[in-house]
């Protein structure tokens, strides 16, 4: 990419969620701040998310958003894009970033938006190969550890703000600031990638008897479907068809309860394109 990365951009995120699930739960906050390595920050991005959903008071107790902080905010549908477009030309980086990148990649597929294929960097990762004397490698702890001015509350922006200052003094104590992308991957490790979390299916990579599936999410149609399960045939409607950690999904909702699932793909036996007598 480059030999000298003290030329870059990179762009430290941090997400706050009503939960830990992807599939079940939702974002309620983003925010990032674009730096260099050499002069630091130069741009932030922040903005509240409403979940579409009320935030359980166990995650409201660690982040302190509620749902009146939330009731007016946009959707993930309008700031996903707005994200994205933030860290264009940049190198994202996040604390513990398979999270992060979990709930960016799954929540932008259920709203039609591609992530941008750019390598992420994880500051959490990165730590435990660098600072191996730290008792723990807690974006907390790292912050009190080193010294880094200001503290980490829980919420996007001091998060990203701290995890910013974490990854340029690794980056110090390893690669070093003018190290060529090549030596400064050799010291983070395995990079990784927004489409990591979650990565649409395609037809081809679907079994032929599953190929009703997609024709039911392009035209919003329900489905009958024999599960792996002692339930008999279940109605559903399709929403979206996603991989992860090798194994297929499918995002649906079921008539039973009307409850959104995930169902794993390899577990349906049988797909009914009429209905069910």
């Amino acid at each position: 990419m480059t030999n000298d990365i003290s030329t870059l951009d990179f762009v430290a995120f941090d997400t706050e969620t009503t939960g830990l699930s992807p599939s079940s739960e939702a974002l309620v906050e983003i925010a990032a701040v674009r730096f260099d390595l050499l002069n630091g920050p130069k741009e932030y991005f922040q903005t509240l998310v409403n979940p579409g959903k009320s935030i359980p008071i166990g995650a409201s107790r660690v982040h302190g958003i509620t749902d009146d902080m939330v009731f007016e905010s946009p959707n993930a549908a309008k700031v996903l894009p707005q994200f994205f477009s933030f860290i264009e030309g940049a190198i994202p980086v996040a604390h513990n970033a398979q999270f992060d990148i979990g709930f960016v990649s799954l929540h932008s597929m259920r709203n039609g938006i591609l992530p941008p294929e750019v390598p992420v960097l994880c500051s959490c990762a990165f730590s435990r190969r660098v600072l191996t004397e730290m008792p723990s490698h807690k974006l907390e702890t790292l912050v009190k550890e080193l010294g880094i001015g200001g503290s980490t509350f829980h919420r996007a922006l001091a998060d990203a703000k701290s995890c910013m200052e974490l990854f340029r003094i690794i980056v110090g104590r390893s690669a070093g600031v003018n190290a060529s992308w090549d030596e400064l991957v050799q010291h983070h490790g395995k990079v990784h990638s927004f489409l990591d979390g979650s990565r649409p299916v395609e037809q081809k990579d679907l079994q032929q008897h599953l190929d009703p599936l997609i024709d039911a999410i392009q035209g919003r149609r329900s489905i009958w479907m024999e599960y792996d399960t002692n339930y008999g045939p279940r109605e559903v409607t399709p929403h979206l068809l996603y991989s992860k950690s090798g194994a297929q999904y499918l995002e649906a909702t079921c008539h039973y309860d009307g409850i959104r699932k995930n169902f794993r793909v390899d577990k349906i036996r049988k797909l009914i394109t009429k209905d069910f007598v």
